[in-house]
């Protein structure tokens, strides 16, 4: 049973930075149909939990549809679309990133009603309880966990760049402001965090022991980002940060406190799905596929029955016999990215192309690489 990851749907020309995240509606109603046309049919976790394990129950002609992140498009476009194609799918969500509040938005479903025209909806942003909720009482979107935070940190002293608001450190200001992070694809969030700020080595919050700046290092950086120009050149800030590093090497966390940061993400984003859904959440995804031993063990703890897995770990679902399994999933989007950019593809059936090349089709493969060796040609040439 091939398991597929979403994201954001219809939004992938709107101007926030991971707009690449997001497939084009013209791509999702193509594919969508594509499902129904096929005779596929669309289950959540709990029915490919039961197949997994057995040969003999497993299912080509079924497929599962997840949504990470929570982004309110899913509400807007996805829920409708997957509605009038009486498909299924799953989001997961993080409850930091939940919206506060509490009306229902405008979905497509309004503008079939002619209640709305579609110009004047609003899909930018992320879900709140209510849109959660009515998702969740349907048979048509099911709602798990994608930890608390969906936060980056740092995880050593090795400083990598200097902050000068660049998009792709957005989660810097996610940590100053944890209560803006709802928001942060609808409003400028640059002035969280201080110019100046050092960047050090980070990765995925569920993957690591968190590493913490010294304050005075931080404050020494950013008063010489603010105070000399020729500072402004960041390698030469950097190579001063260094040399001040001897006498602030900032420090790590200890076991305990590693733990309860796991903990808070597991058990409480289980339990307050649980009790606002009033539902049991038995699947959990890791945001960006960042997971160590501690924290799969404590999500076994927590009670998940089973988790996400990255792509370097493939080998662990080739049995997934175990009470605990591990999803595989392969990566739906409407871009194709080189080392320079992300390129929109335009033909209307690159999903459906796309998904029989994680099927396994040998055509689909090469053309999905012609394709791709197009984009590189022309990032060379400048087009």
């Amino acid at each position: 049973m091939t398991v597929l990851m979403f994201h954001s749907v219809g939004c992938e020309k709107n101007e926030w930075y991971r707009n690449w995240l997001s497939v084009s509606l013209d791509h999702f109603e193509s594919f969508c149909k594509f499902l129904v046309d096929e005779n596929y049919e669309t289950v959540f976790l709990d029915e490919w939990y039961n197949e997994q394990g057995s040969p003999s129950k497993e299912s080509t002609r079924k497929v599962v549809l997840t949504f990470d992140d929570g982004y309110l498009d899913n509400w807007v476009y996805a829920y409708p679309i997957l509605k009038k194609y009486r498909l299924k799918g799953t989001i997961f969500v993080n409850p930091e990133f939940i919206d506060n509040s509490e009306n229902i938005r405008f979905n497509l479903e309004d503008v079939w009603d002619n209640k709305i025209n579609v110009g004047e909806l609003s899909p930018i942003g992320f879900l709140n309880w209510s849109e959660l909720k009515k998702m969740d009482s349907s048979n048509t979107i099911d709602i798990q966990s994608h930890s608390m935070s969906h936060n980056f940190y740092f995880h050593s002293n090795n400083i990598r760049d200097i902050y000068t608001g660049q998009p792709h450190y957005d989660w810097m200001a996610w940590i100053n402001k944890p209560h803006r992070k709802p928001y942060y694809t609808t409003e400028n969030q640059k002035q969280f965090v201080p110019f100046g700020n050092p960047i050090f080595d980070f990765g995925r919050a569920l993957g690591l022991r968190r590493y913490f700046p010294d304050e005075n290092l931080v404050k020494y950086a950013i008063e010489l980002y603010s105070n000399n120009e020729k500072l402004r050149d960041k390698s030469l800030l950097i190579e001063k940060l260094n040399k001040k590093l001897i006498t602030f090497p900032g420090t790590y966390e200890t076991d305990e406190e590693m733990e309860k940061r796991y903990r808070y993400e597991l058990f409480e984003s289980k339990s307050l799905l649980e009790e606002k859904l009033n539902k049991k959440i038995d699947f959990l995804c890791w945001p960006g596929g960042g997971y160590n031993d501690l924290s799969v063990n404590l999500s076994i703890e927590a009670g998940y029955k089973a988790s996400t897995v990255s792509f370097k770990d493939k080998k662990l679902v080739e049995n997934n016999a175990d009470d605990y399994k591990r999803i595989k999933r392969s990566a739906m989007g409407s871009f194709i990215s080189t080392n320079t950019k992300y390129h929109y593809v335009k033909d209307s059936n690159y999903l459906i192309n796309l998904f029989k090349y994680h099927n396994g089709s040998v055509l689909h493969k090469n053309l999905y690489r012609i394709n791709k060796l197009g984009f590189i040609i022309l990032d060379k040439i400048g087009l």
